[in-house]
């Protein structure tokens, strides 16, 4: 597990070693540094974990780099030419990482997790957009300005034929595995395509080890048993009920600096299967993240007008573009509440690339979505699971629906169920003084 943090302005060496002791979940400081910018002010850099943090370079201007990279991810300071600090992230936003400056003005910060910066007085902490690059030259002086070019240039490659698309996306999904093959992984399985065929493409026996959550009887858990025995697959089984619910609502909310309805219902889950994983001695959690987005998985794509043409094109790309906001901070920020990683090999931008590449027609097909991911799935494993459509994590689980009875039973004032939700755990946020984002 890694993460960065750094200040520049007034109290920078008191609020550096803070945000760090706050964020030691993530790894315990492994390098800082303290310097001046050219016009006067103050300012500290620290790597944590597995981050790195670089003086000089061969690069001119540069001087120092503090780098939370995991395989292509990354989340980045840098000091260039000694005078301006400059914050960014890859361009799916994989490493989490958030900036502000106090209310008074005197301090700007940055760290990988909101709640560092809201423990030095910064109330109102920002995403540092995957799409833009953050400049800071003094705590007031900051500037957010678009990157040039986003990444995910890709030449619209036509196939002649579904074989060779289909062999193309095996070929990159085996070669992303093979590569991370070392970690110590666990995986996250619901019996779902996706997860279902990670696994089976997975390289390393030891990284098979297999973990499904959910309430008893629930969707996923008995879809990942089922999935489990076809692929004779070694998994365990976390059954929740309503008074484990009930307890990791707090600690999931902290975590993941969120009281949102889908947030938590979609979290908790991930949440408790990292605390098993870690327990043991796994140090990250293997997901299928990014395949609904990248090969058309979800209903509201088949809706699109002319759905196979530049129209899903454009949908798929933008919801990629979004994935850190919509998903990814709340999944890394639930597993390193353990000190754990996701492993997230969609998202690989060899994968991304090739999924942009490929049309709509190999994705949306004769009615089937995510279909050339279907069909590389047919040949490791049962058509049944290959075919098989997946439930949402906060439905399968049977966590939303538990989450809206405790919210019920508790009788808060609302017109509906969501409504109801919201107070729910708005009041337990409250009650646990668990600060939160807006």
């Amino acid at each position: 597990m890694s993460g960065i943090v750094g200040a520049v302005g007034a109290r920078t060496f008191e609020a550096v070693p803070k945000m760090c002791d706050i964020l030691k979940h993530r790894g315990g400081v492994r390098r800082s540094f303290r310097g001046k910018l050219t016009n006067g002010t103050t300012y500290a850099v620290s790597a944590l974990g597995r981050a790195t943090l670089s003086e000089g370079s061969s690069r001119p201007g540069l001087a120092i780099s503090a780098l939370d990279s995991y395989h292509a991810g990354y989340a980045r300071a840098r000091i260039v030419r000694s005078s301006v600090l400059i914050l960014d992230r890859d361009c799916l936003g994989s490493r989490p990482l958030f900036y502000g400056v106090s209310d008074v003005g005197s301090l700007c910060a940055f760290a990988s997790e909101r709640k560092a910066l809201w423990s030095v007085g910064i109330e109102h902490a920002h995403r540092v957009n995957p799409k833009t690059i953050v400049i800071i030259r003094e705590p007031r002086g900051v500037d957010v300005s678009l990157k040039k070019t986003l990444g995910l240039s890709h030449d619209g490659l036509v196939f002649d034929d579904e074989s060779h698309a289909v062999t193309g996306l095996r070929d990159v999904l085996e070669c992303v595995l093979n590569e991370i093959a070392h970690e110590q992984m666990s995986v996250a399985f619901s019996g779902g395509v996706d997860s279902s065929l990670l696994y089976t493409l997975m390289a390393n026996p030891a990284n098979k080890q297999c973990y499904a959550i959910g309430l008893s009887e629930s969707h996923d858990l008995d879809s990942a048993q089922h999935a489990a025995r076809l692929l004779h697959a070694d998994l365990e089984t976390i059954e929740l009920d309503a008074g484990d619910v009930e307890m990791l609502i707090p600690r999931v909310i902290e975590a993941i600096e969120s009281c949102s309805p889908l947030d938590v219902a979609i979290a908790l889950p991930l949440y408790a299967l990292s605390e098993r994983a870690a327990a043991a001695g796994f140090t990250s959690v293997l997901t299928g993240q990014g395949a609904d987005e990248l090969f058309a998985g979800y209903s509201k794509y088949a809706s699109l007008p002319s759905a196979t043409s530049e129209t899903l094109r454009s949908a798929l790309e933008t919801d990629l573009l979004n994935i850190a906001r919509d998903n990814l901070e709340r999944d890394n920020l639930a597993a390193a509440s353990h000190s754990l990683d996701v492993v997230l090999p969609y998202l690989d931008p060899r994968v991304v690339v090739f999924g942009l590449t490929i049309g709509g027609a190999w994705k949306l097909h004769n009615g089937i979505n995510k279909y050339v991911l279907r069909k590389v799935a047919e040949q490791v494993m049962p058509r049944e699971l290959a075919y098989r459509q997946k439930k949402a994590i906060q439905y399968g689980t049977g966590v939303n629906a538990m989450l809206q009875r405790l919210a019920r039973k508790n009788n808060l004032p609302s017109t509906n169920n969501r409504g109801a939700l919201r107070l729910y755990l708005r009041s337990i946020a409250e009650k646990h003084d668990i600060a939160v984002a807006e």
